[in-house]
């Protein structure tokens, strides 16, 4: 054993570059899990034996995020180590010709890997931690926290990097290095050049990717509602999963093709960066991938947001039957309003945070409470107009009725007559009997109760009033007379939409250290493929090639890489924006935040560009 690991530290030091890069994203995605194994944490800690409404968002919210980091940061690290090892095949077939059984070799790399990830790992962990508490500010102001919260030390969330980093490097290294499996000269054969094809495991790994993504994207075509929607937007990952496990052959064939069509008159440059791409397109994949990945995840992620925002929107201001809504009510405006001339009713609307019971198992204690809220609806119901489907909002008559709408009845809701196990503030538990169930969830809320059934709360109720025919000016002039403003349902719509674009502001940041994320691995694998490439690069040099020509050919598969993975990236997503507008807006075409789209092409080229930097320090010097 002491042989292996004499030979690992040895394959480290002449091997720098590509073990620099690896130990660079394995520092990366320490610190990226690490802060969020922090905050998951602190959500159990904060809801085991709360009882105050809302106390479950926190893990609600860290949870989420975690889902799609693990698995970002473990496929782009076994991605990173596995390309790693593939640039080393000349060498692990040559140990092959020289008595190495596939055994020493294997033990060799995982002694590599364990090498690396024990170094890595506490240098990623320790920023990891200090980074953490940075979002408490930004937890408060979005309310999921309250002021004064301390994150405090964690101590599970190293343990945990530990347990999903170690195991994905290992796979990731043993799958690269698996083909001395086979003879000394079948290593040596293998190792001259990359094969094109796919095997029947990969094939059938590559179908099912793809199916899946494109049967998930479809599903708002056949379930309408959010949560069809929003399993819909998971059908981009699927189907760059699909292009990560079948895309050499992809770039091959296209690089084939494209060889076929132009011949010989693209020039020297274009031709033989077209010859690398069909000669080693698992580099370019490699390549390819993270980038596609950094257009994918941030179109549909804002793609859906957007979506959510302008649905939530057009089923608020379809809701409201009113003539006039007042934001701000204070204390007694309700009767000063009622009292109005010219105003036929009132109805006001009070946002209650309380806690859900979705499971009825109690072994699981605070898992089985979900944060929530209800809408305290009061007055006159009629103004308000949530496309009741079932039952009456005329029922909503004391503490033990509650209106549900058609979204949250996936959450286990048998529909009208069934109960809602309801946790208010101080902990008080309600058993509501479901009297509603209604289509706008997104506009309204999931919850609907009578304002008498809710413990009182802080939040400025909004009121709705209904005014006489042509009566709008002179109300609306009245109320200001009293201190009161007025507004439109339009122009309310259009603020509580603007609100909750405001609201997605933590999201956001989520969302940009993801993406930070992305792009740095993206950064780091192309200039490790690049300065791996230095004996390539010093062949064509001896051959004939100038040094403009190696850095044009570099150029040249730069802008390859960059072409391939928007197109890649765009296509992943589009099916996912689709089917979310057609399920939440009821069209097929798609919402697109523009800026941040053109922002994310814009950091593609960038980053792709960065080879050719590499190039010229490689391609510097007279041939040898």
């Amino acid at each position: 054993m002491s042989v292996v690991w004499a030979s690992a530290r040895a394959a480290a030091r002449v091997h720098r570059a590509s073990i620099a890069g690896s130990f660079a994203v394995v520092v990366l995605a320490s610190a990226l899990l690490t802060a969020t194994g922090a905050w998951v944490e602190a959500g159990i800690r904060r809801t085991q034996g709360a009882v105050e409404p809302g106390a479950g968002e926190l893990l609600a919210v860290s949870t989420s995020f975690a889902g799609t980091t693990v698995l970002i940061a473990l496929f782009l690290v076994a991605a990173t180590f596995g390309q790693s090892l593939r640039q080393r095949r000349r060498q692990f077939a040559l140990l092959r010709t020289v008595g190495a059984t596939p055994r020493q070799v294997r033990s060799m790399v995982v002694a590599e890997v364990l090498l690396v990830t024990a170094v890595a790992i506490p240098v990623g962990v320790v920023p990891g931690l200090l980074a953490a508490p940075w979002l408490t500010g930004l937890l408060i102001s979005s309310g999921i926290v309250p002021a004064g919260f301390e994150l405090g030390l964690s101590g599970a969330a190293p343990v945990a990097t530990v347990l999903m980093l170690v195991p994905a490097a290992l796979a990731a290294g043993l799958m690269a290095s698996r083909q001395v499996s086979d003879g000394a000269a079948s290593a040596v054969r293998q190792a001259g050049v990359e094969a094109p094809g796919l095997g029947r495991t990969r094939r059938i790994v590559a179908g099912v990717l793809l199916v899946s993504g494109l049967v998930v994207a479809g599903v708002p075509f056949v379930v309408s509602g959010t949560l069809a929607s929003a399993m819909g937007s998971t059908s981009a990952l699927l189907l760059l999963a699909a292009v990560a496990v079948a895309g050499s052959r992809l770039v091959h064939t296209v690089a084939s093709r494209v060889l076929g069509l132009i011949g010989g008159r693209a020039g020297a440059a274009s031709t033989l960066a077209l010859l690398n791409a069909r000669g080693f397109s698992r580099r370019l994949t490699t390549a390819v991938v993270p980038l596609a990945l950094l257009v994918a995840l941030g179109g549909v992620q804002t793609g859906f947001a957007m979506t959510a925002t302008q649905a939530a929107g057009r089923q608020l201001g379809d809701g409201l039957a009113a003539d006039l809504v007042i934001e701000r009510t204070g204390r007694g405006d309700a009767a000063r309003v009622s009292g109005t001339p010219g105003v036929d009713s009132v109805a006001t609307m009070t946002r209650v945070p309380v806690d859900v019971k979705t499971d009825e198992d109690d072994s699981i204690g605070f898992l089985a409470w979900e944060s929530s809220s209800v809408l305290a609806l009061g007055g006159d119901t009629e103004l308000v107009d949530p496309v009741v489907g079932e039952g009456s909002l005329d029922d909503l008559d004391g503490p033990a009725t509650i209106a549900v709408s058609r979204d949250a009845m996936i959450g286990g809701f048998k529909g009208v007559g069934d109960t809602v196990d309801l946790r208010m503030g101080r902990g008080d538990e309600v058993q509501a009997t479901i009297v509603a169930v209604y289509e706008r969830g997104l506009g309204f809320g999931d919850f609907m109760m009578d304002p008498a059934a809710l413990p009182a709360s802080g939040a400025e109720p909004v009121t709705l009033v209904s005014v006489a025919d042509g009566a709008e000016a002179s109300v609306s002039d009245a109320l200001a007379d009293q201190g009161i403003t007025a507004v439109d349902v339009d122009e309310h719509v259009a603020h509580a939409t603007d609100a909750s674009a405001d609201g997605q502001r933590l999201s956001d940041v989520l969302l940009l250290v993801l993406l930070a994320f992305s792009a740095l691995v993206a950064a780091n694998t192309l200039v490790m493929l690049t300065a791996g490439r230095a004996a390539e690069f010093r062949l064509l040099r001896r051959t004939g090639a100038t040094r403009g020509q190696l850095l044009a050919m570099v150029a040249t598969e730069s802008m390859v890489v960059a072409f391939t993975a928007i197109v890649i990236g765009v296509a992943c997503v589009l099916p996912s924006l689709v089917g979310a507008a057609y399920g939440l807006l009821g069209t097929v075409v798609p919402a697109v935040n523009w800026p941040i789209s053109v922002g994310l092409v814009g950091a593609v080229i960038a980053v792709s560009l960065l080879p050719i930097v590499s190039g010229r320090r490689l391609t510097a010097g007279a041939p040898v």
